[in-house]
């Protein structure tokens, strides 16, 4: 509210304070899970469930849960924010039960909250179907953060100041919504898990120890050369130097096996295929490229959008490709982990037929061989996780996505004095 406010407007702020906060008799709670335009003996929140009818990311919120997160809200005194996700009477019915609406949220909102600065475990989050126009499904959601987690200049806590979202992470979410929706949206993610499948085949240690020579080298050079100490993971900035090398060793096992080479094609015309996707929900259709079908043809398979979104600031393409290179690399990165330890070369000078360096090196041998006998039985049941049903997949996949995104969030807010 602005200095210097009239009575009236500090009257009116209260009592929009009061609806959010969930202080006043008729709040936002009580208006995201009753339908008083339906025509019917059931409300949404008898349809969800018969405690709540709200739910989050991870599901169902139980009324326990939800008490306590009122208890946050009433004692909050940062910005609380409302919305609501509208889906056209075609696609309605991709929405009409908790399970699908529980899906929707769970793979798009997350990446919202972290394109626009919040702290994704700092924030309470309610959402609610909303059934009184049957052909045009909606939810309402409301999210606050629980506890002031940025720092002043001076270190005190606070609650984020802007009370905007900007349009970037906006339109990045109408994107997410509209592949979300698509009915290609899982074709990407089975191609991609394909790819590192036969990946990983190249690099079980039987089929490295009877791969390319060169291909063989690269891997114990890089497994000689990385630190001792440090994170040992692709995204990590312990392995910037180290990332040319390792994409080198990625392209040299796709190139030697043309079943993951073809792998590796298939996932890149899905992300084209995605790209093509966006263009159209950015309001510019773009006919993807396919000899076989004509571009009319291509435009009409699509869905139709009237936005005016600059795909400049869309980065859903890169994250997927970049997701991918880091799965590549880690695959990699693995190996090498594995085999360092046991790896023992000549340190000190000694004589060839020395008994203390033969008695070393056999040792060495024989750790490299059990750890690889080892490593081979465990990769049959590594493989099985490709298997799991594709849902909890892409949750853990989009939750390792966030973790990575967290930390390099936390280093941007330390710049401008935003910070956990």
């Amino acid at each position: 509210m602005p200095k210097g406010a009239s009575a009236d407007e500090i009257a009116k702020h209260a009592g929009e304070r009061a609806f959010y906060d969930m202080t006043g008799a008729d709040n936002i709670f009580k208006y995201i899970t009753t339908e008083g335009k339906r025509t019917g003996k059931f409300t949404a929140l008898e349809y969800l469930q018969k405690n709540t009818g709200v739910f989050n990311d991870k599901g169902m919120i139980p009324q326990e849960q939800v008490d306590e997160m009122k208890t946050r809200l009433k004692g909050n005194k940062g910005h609380i924010y409302h919305g609501f996700i509208s889906i056209n009477e075609e696609q309605s019915y991709k929405i009409d039960t908790p399970e699908k609406c529980i899906e929707l949220i769970k793979r798009t909102f997350p990446q919202f909250l972290a394109d626009a600065k919040f702290h994704k475990d700092n924030v309470d989050l309610m959402c609610a179907l909303h059934l009184d126009r049957p052909h045009h499904l909606h939810i309402h959601f409301v999210f606050w953060e629980k506890e002031p987690k940025f720092k002043n200049k001076d270190g005190t806590p606070r609650y984020r100041r802007h009370g905007k979202i900007d349009k970037k992470s906006i339109d990045n979410m109408f994107v997410r919504l509209g592949l979300f929706l698509g009915e290609r949206k899982d074709r990407v993610y089975k191609s991609r898990d394909k790819a590192i499948a036969e990946l990983k085949q190249l690099l079980g240690i039987r089929a490295v120890m009877a791969s390319d020579e060169t291909i063989k080298k690269e891997i114990v050079s890089l497994a000689k050369d990385l630190p001792e100490t440090g994170r040992v993971t692709y995204g990590s900035n312990d392995m910037e130097k180290y990332r040319p090398r390792i994409d080198r060793i990625v392209r040299l096992l796709i190139g030697s096996d043309p079943k993951a080479m073809k792998a590796n094609r298939r996932f890149y015309e899905a992300v084209a295929e995605r790209e093509r996707e966006v263009k159209n929900i950015c309001g510019k259709p773009t006919a993807y490229s396919n000899k076989k079908v004509k571009p009319q043809e291509m435009e009409n398979d699509l869905p139709k959008y009237h936005n005016e979104i600059d795909e400049g600031n869309i980065h859903v393409i890169e994250d997927l490709k970049a997701d991918y290179k880091r799965r590549q690399g880690n695959l990699v990165l693995k190996l090498c982990k594995f085999i360092k330890p046991e790896y023992f070369e000549r340190k000190y000078k000694c004589r060839a037929d020395s008994k203390g360096l033969k008695r070393s090196l056999g040792i060495s041998r024989n750790k490299i061989d059990r750890a690889c006998r080892k490593f081979f039985k465990s990769f049959s049941a590594e493989s099985e996780l490709l298997e799991r049903d594709f849902t909890r997949r892409l949750q853990e996949i989009e939750e390792e996505i966030e973790r990575e995104r967290k930390k390099q969030q936390s280093s941007s807010d330390s710049g401008n004095g935003e910070t956990k």
